[in-house]
C-alpha cells in the first residue's frame, strides 16, 4: 500500500511554472491578431509600390516618408499602441506625448540607472545638460519604454518608431546641421552616448 494519496491538498508538485499567470482570452486574442499582421505586412509590402516614394501609407496625416521602407511606418500600424489610442488618430497628437519628450522627463530618463546605456554617458551640452542628439536619442527610448510597457527588449530585437513621432522629436530637438541618422541597430548608437 502507497504512503500517499493522490487527494492530498498538501502534495508537492514539481511542475515549473504551475502558479504562474496565464494569458487572458483578450491577450491571447492580441498575441494573434498582432502575429497575423506581422505575417501579412511583407505580402502587402511587396503588392505595393515602395513608401519612401511618398506619404500615401500615413493615414494618421502627421508622417513624413523617411530614407527606408522599414522607418516608413505609421502609428496607426504600430503594433505597441492599443486599438483605443489609434482609431486613426495621431499619437503625436495624442495628450501623452507631449509629456513624453518633455526635456525635464528625457533629462530624468537620461540619470536613471535602469536604463541600459553601454556606459555611463555624460551630458554633452552646455552647462552639464543634454546635447540636442543626445535629447533625441532619449526621447527616441522613452517613447519605446513607454509603448513596450515593461516587456524587454534584447540585443536584434530592435523596434522603428513611427514617422510621425520621429519628425516630431526631430522638429523639438533639431540637429544644428540638419543631417540626421534613420533607425539603427543598438550597437551603431554606442558611439552617441
Amino acid at each position: 500500500m502507497a504512503d500517499y494519496s493522490t487527494d492530498d491538498p498538501f502534495m508537492f508538485d514539481g511542475r515549473s511554472y504551475l502558479f504562474e499567470p496565464e494569458y487572458t482570452d483578450e491577450e491571447l486574442q492580441e498575441l494573434r491578431e498582432r502575429a497575423t499582421r506581422e505575417r501579412e505586412l511583407p505580402v502587402v509590402n511587396a503588392a505595393t509600390q515602395p513608401r519612401i516614394s511618398g506619404n500615401w501609407w500615413c493615414t494618421c496625416g502627421d508622417c513624413k516618408a523617411m530614407d527606408t521602407e522599414q522607418e516608413c511606418l505609421c502609428c496607426t500600424e504600430w503594433d505597441l499602441l492599443s486599438r483605443d489610442t489609434q482609431e486613426n488618430h495621431c499619437f503625436v497628437q495624442s495628450e501623452d506625448f507631449p509629456a513624453l519628450i518633455n526635456k525635464a522627463v528625457l533629462e530624468t530618463f537620461f540619470h536613471v540607472p535602469k536604463i541600459n546605456w553601454r556606459r555611463r554617458p555624460i551630458p554633452e551640452g552646455p552647462n552639464g545638460q543634454l546635447s540636442t542628439e543626445q535629447c533625441r536619442l532619449v526621447a527616441y527610448r522613452v517613447v519605446l519604454e513607454w509603448g513596450l510597457k515593461g516587456e524587454r527588449l534584447g540585443r536584434k530585437q530592435r523596434r522603428v518608431l513611427p514617422s510621425c513621432v520621429v519628425t516630431a522629436i526631430r522638429n523639438k530637438y533639431p540637429s544644428p546641421s540638419g543631417i540626421y541618422q534613420g533607425f539603427q541597430e543598438a550597437d551603431e548608437l554606442s558611439r552617441i552616448l
